[in-house]
C-alpha cells in the first residue's frame, strides 16, 4: 500500500510539472484566497512548477485584489481537475509575492511583447470600466516596458495535496503532507 501511495504522489508531481504546458488539462487551475471573511475564487494560468521545492507559479497584476488578499493571508488553495482522467488535485500552499525583483524580471523577460498588454491597463483589475476595451492604453505596443511595474509573480509552496480519482469500480483518494524531510501520504475516504 505504501508503494502505491508514493507512486500516486510522484504522479501528482508529474501532473504539476506538465500543467505548465498550454494544452495540458491542468493548465488553468482555480485558486482560492481569503478576502476578509469571504473566499474569493478565480482561474489562473499555471506558468511554472519548480520541482526542487514544489512551488507552483502564476502571474498577476500587482494592483489586483488578490495581491492584498495574499499579503493578509498567504495560504492559498488550488483546484486542478482533468475531466478526461477524472482526476482532481486540491492543493494548499503558502504564497510569496515577487514584484520588481530578480524573480519577477526573469519571468517578465519570457513574456512575448504582445502578451505584456495584459499588465497595461490604466486602472487596476476589478475597477469599473466605461466599455469592454477602454481599459487598455491606445499605444500599448510601444509601451510594454512601462507595464512591468504592474507585473507580479506569485510563488506558491505546496504544503498539502489532496488527490482524488473517480473510477467506475471504486473512487480513490489520498492526502500528502509535504515537509522538509519529505512527503507523508495517507489514504482518505473519497
Amino acid at each position: 500500500m505504501q508503494q502505491k501511495l508514493s507512486q500516486i504522489f510522484q504522479n501528482c508531481l508529474n501532473h504539476l510539472k506538465d500543467a505548465k504546458l498550454p494544452k495540458n488539462n491542468f493548465h488553468f487551475p482555480v485558486i482560492g484566497s481569503i478576502n476578509e471573511n469571504e473566499i474569493e475564487l478565480r482561474t489562473v494560468v499555471l506558468r511554472d512548477f519548480i520541482e526542487n521545492n514544489n512551488t507552483l507559479v502564476f502571474y498577476t497584476d500587482f494592483r489586483s485584489p488578490k495581491i492584498n488578499q495574499i499579503k493578509n493571508n498567504p495560504i492559498v488553495s488550488f483546484l486542478f481537475y482533468d475531466g478526461v482522467l477524472k482526476e482532481q488535485l486540491r492543493i494548499k500552499s503558502k504564497s510569496t509575492i515577487h514584484h520588481k525583483n530578480d524573480i519577477s524580471l526573469k519571468y517578465w523577460e519570457k513574456i512575448k511583447p504582445e502578451n505584456r498588454r495584459d499588465y497595461g491597463s490604466k486602472q487596476s483589475p476589478s475597477s469599473a470600466s466605461n466599455d469592454i476595451s477602454s481599459y487598455i492604453e491606445q499605444d500599448w505596443i510601444n509601451n510594454t516596458e512601462d507595464f512591468y511595474q504592474n507585473f507580479a509573480v506569485v510563488y506558491n509552496e505546496v504544503l498539502e495535496i489532496d488527490w482524488l480519482i473517480i473510477k467506475k469500480e471504486i473512487n480513490e483518494r489520498a492526502r500528502f503532507l509535504i515537509q522538509e524531510s519529505g512527503s507523508k501520504g495517507e489514504w482518505l475516504v473519497p
